[in-house]
């Protein structure tokens, strides 16, 4: 199936499928935290998009995209204000962004994608991630919208808005954690969005995740915060199987990149 989608001559309505998408915010999680996310899809052999915010993640046979960060307290402006120290002043936006852009470019020098942390979206983006390759955003966030599709935008920046994230479910309760609530019966690409730490730790709500941010990369502490009952890791495991029992179609959101740019008609 994934075959037919990427390498046949098809037009853009028969690419706008009901194809699911999983993605992975790897957000600074540590290996352990992170093998556990990447173990749960790779003993179901489903393949995930990983958008990376350091050097050193290896998730073979995996996508791997980037993650930016473009806050001020975040590691890239910090490590450029050591750097540029009284120049900074001096510095455009423009000038942060790209080096932001390029400093965690370096950490994957294949990605074709991007996704930015707190989903910071700035049409002075869209240029610099032409220049440096970058083919595709995943940016938006549009919860349980149905039909869904990536469309394009300026300097041949194709969107894949998000169908689902977990952090933002953890704010609202919105899936009750449930298969029911993700609504998969909806038409539609859909593009889901999960954290290794709060998979790890099943949160159900904001409070929990943010009270283990002071353990972030303590693995051990971490597993005794894990919470039982329903949670995102519950149902993170819940759709893998679900997609996996149902053989539905799935895709690397590099792969429907591909597609599109295959099949562009101007």
């Amino acid at each position: 199936m994934l075959e037919e989608l990427i390498g046949a001559k098809m037009s853009i309505p028969e690419i706008d499928t009901n194809v699911i998408c999983l993605t992975i915010d790897v957000e600074w999680a540590n290996d352990e935290v992170l093998s556990d996310i990447l173990n749960l899809l790779n003993e179901r052999e489903l393949r995930a998009t990983f958008f990376c915010t350091h050097s050193g993640i290896n998730v073979t046979g995996h996508e791997r995209a980037i993650h930016p960060n473009f806050k001020c307290n975040g590691d890239a402006i910090q490590k450029l204000t050591q750097n540029a120290g009284d120049t900074l002043k001096d510095f455009t936006d423009m000038m942060r962004y790209e080096y932001v852009v390029q400093l965690t470019k370096d950490f994957c020098p294949e990605a074709v994608g991007v996704r930015a942390h707190n989903l910071f979206c700035d049409s002075a983006l869209l240029p610099i991630y032409t220049r440096m390759g970058l083919e595709y955003d995943s940016s938006y966030s549009l919860p349980f919208a149905p039909g869904l599709s990536p469309i394009w935008k300026e300097y041949d920046i194709l969107e894949m808005p998000i169908y689902y994230m977990d952090y933002i479910d953890s704010m609202h309760q919105m899936s009750g954690f449930s298969l029911e609530g993700l609504r998969m019966d909806q038409p539609g690409m859909k593009v889901f969005d999960f954290h290794p730490n709060m998979v790890f730790l099943n949160a159900s709500t904001e409070a929990q995740y943010l009270e283990s941010k002071p353990f972030y990369h303590d693995y051990e502490h971490l597993l005794s915060l894990r919470r039982s009952g329903l949670g995102i890791r519950t149902l993170f495991i819940e759709l893998l199987d679900y997609i996996k029992k149902e053989k539905l179609a799935t895709a690397t959101l590099s792969e429907i990149n591909a597609a599109y740019q295959k099949n562009r008609n101007w």
